[in-house]
């Protein structure tokens, strides 16, 4: 599986299987969490998670690639402007 791939699922799948997993396993509950029902508390939690799932993805996955692609840039505009001189 591909880097970019896998930093897909981190930043977009798990989230949405979270969420949309909560939804369907505490519909139906009466439950509560500090005064809130269950269901919100989850939906909450998922907030600030899928947060963190985005920065594991880019830790992870996707600075590298883009560290080089910004050197590759940097280097092709430093011999662009050499040129010019």
């Amino acid at each position: 599986m591909s880097n970019e791939a896998k930093s897909a699922i981190l930043a977009i799948g798990v989230p949405f299987a979270g969420v949309l997993g909560g939804i369907v396993a505490l519909s139906g509950s009466t439950a509560t969490v500090f005064g809130v029902p269950i269901l919100f508390a989850w939906l909450f939690l998922w907030m600030p998670l899928t947060s963190l799932c985005l920065h594991l993805a880019w830790k992870l996955f996707d600075r590298k690639d883009f560290e080089a692609a910004e050197r590759a840039e940097s280097a092709a505009t430093s011999a662009r402007m050499g040129d010019q001189s």
